[in-house]
């Protein structure tokens, strides 16, 4: 039994005594009932802390302290939660300044398994649960658009599917603003219920020492105990350098659409930056940045169902897409770039034309001479086989869309028109018809250039 009960019931069991003795003489067995009571109090020799009673005794009759029971002290009032003094509220994007696109598994979502996962570069796609892949539409980006309209930059993320109103999903932009490939600001918000801009959940974290992405940025590195990615949250939830530096919201006009904004100050108002968009349902640690350098690939899993790690173990639930630029062009050399094609090689603009007909002299007599066959070779005489063609009924041949080079232009005389007569020397003079020969003009074309007049003039002999 409890001390505490014990001294209540023995102090009741004393009142009762006195009570008694008090309504009339003492009998022997009263007398017998006080002895024994006596005896239980001299052999007690309790001592009860914290404010419950203290008997002690010894053979003498004891003194009964009776100390009250501690009473709970009472509750202090709730202190007020602080609110945040906002100067500045984000309104809507204006015109797409930058933007990328990013595969959509959605297709796949029944087979529970992407493709376009590539662990070894930082770019992911992994909206599914971990180990019994489950897809989450929500996290599937498929486009990411960014607009500066001051003092915000906003960031529009396209998802397959609108976020629960439940959900703890995270959204967030990395921005590479030395364009080095090492992220340095990572903006992560918490989807709000809502479609309208707050800063709770939102936190603006930097890397104020340079090791996002490890040696070897975006791609992967192993785990190194003393990368602490971003790890500099200077803004968490409308505290920190300034009230309003970053904002998320639901768009108010699109439920599968996520917006982000953060003033333009905060990432030192670069004019040139790379950027990309993130979804992170799981992990949501800055400081783990970069994700894959911070798992290996067998703790991180794969959603390739080929692969040996599959499924998604550590990194699950998360997808990213490739980056772009914010006032410049990328030219593919970029480190975590999207892809850029290569820039098409332009059609070359050369070209050589010239006239076949009968008759004495360089210029080309009132007989031209149609359908006869013009060769074109790469390379000095006796070249051939780079092109052919035909002259047309003014006796006229052309060959475009060349590279500079020396080319041998020559006449196939077997498509000379059919007489009882041949044909004899080749005009102008200077490039002498062998006897059974072909005859041709040799030439050099520069960049771009044009020849003109390379003509064939052919002599009737009457036979």
């Amino acid at each position: 039994m409890h001390s505490k009960n014990r001294i209540y019931i023995i102090v009741a069991f004393i009142a009762l005594i006195t009570a008694s003795l008090a309504c009339g003489p003492v009998s022997a067995d009263q007398a017998q009932v006080d002895e024994a009571v006596q005896a239980t109090l001299a052999a007690m020799d309790v001592v009860v802390e914290d404010g419950e009673a203290v008997v002690e005794g010894g053979d003498e009759a004891p003194d009964v302290v009776v100390v009250p029971a501690t009473e709970e002290p009472p509750a202090e009032p709730p202190t007020p939660t602080a609110t945040v003094n906002h100067q500045v509220i984000p309104s809507n994007p204006s015109s797409v300044q930058s933007f990328m696109t990013d595969r959509s598994t959605a297709a796949l979502a029944g087979e529970r398994r992407a493709i376009g996962d590539n662990f070894d570069i930082n770019l992911l796609e992994r909206p599914f649960s971990a180990e019994s892949m489950d897809y989450k539409d929500y996290l599937d980006i498929i486009r990411a658009e960014l607009s500066l309209n001051p003092p915000f930059v906003y960031v529009t993320i396209y998802l397959e599917g609108g976020a629960p109103t439940d959900s703890t999903a995270a959204y967030g932009v990395e921005v590479d603003t030395d364009i080095d490939g090492h992220g340095d600001w990572l903006i992560l918000g918490v989807v709000p219920a809502d479609s309208t801009w707050t800063t709770t959940g939102v936190r603006a974290c930097r890397d104020a020492n340079g090791d996002v992405g490890g040696p070897t940025p975006m791609r992967t590195d192993l785990p190194h105990a003393a990368r602490d990615g971003y790890e500099d949250c200077v803004f968490d939830s409308g505290y920190g350098v300034g009230p309003d530096e970053a904002w998320i919201r639901r768009d108010p006009g699109h439920a599968d659409r996520i917006q982000i904004a953060l003033l333009f100050t905060l990432i030192g108002s670069d004019s040139q930056f790379m950027w990309g968009a993130w979804a992170d349902e799981e992990l949501q640690e800055p400081e783990w940045f970069d994700y894959h350098d911070h798992f290996t690939l067998a703790e991180a899993g794969s959603p390739s169902s080929e692969s040996s790690h599959y499924p998604l173990k550590a990194m699950a639930l998360m997808d990213n897409t490739c980056r772009w630029g914010y006032g410049l062009t990328p030219t593919g050399t970029e480190i975590g770039v999207c892809y850029v094609p290569p820039t098409p090689t332009p059609e070359p603009q050369g070209s050589i034309t010239g006239y076949v007909y009968a008759g004495r002299g360089s210029s080309p007599s009132s007989e031209r001479l149609q359908n006869v066959t013009v060769t074109l070779g790469q390379g000095s005489c006796s070249s051939s086989g780079y092109k052919s063609t035909s002259t047309n009924g003014d006796g006229f041949y052309s060959f475009n869309q060349l590279p500079p080079g020396t080319y041998c232009v020559t006449v196939n005389k077997s498509t000379l028109p059919s007489a009882s007569y041949g044909w004899g020397t080749m005009y102008p003079g200077g490039f002498p018809s062998p006897p059974g020969a072909n005859p041709y003009h040799q030439v050099d074309l520069a960049p771009n250039g044009t020849i003109n007049n390379v003509n064939f003039g052919f002599e009737r002999i009457v036979g």
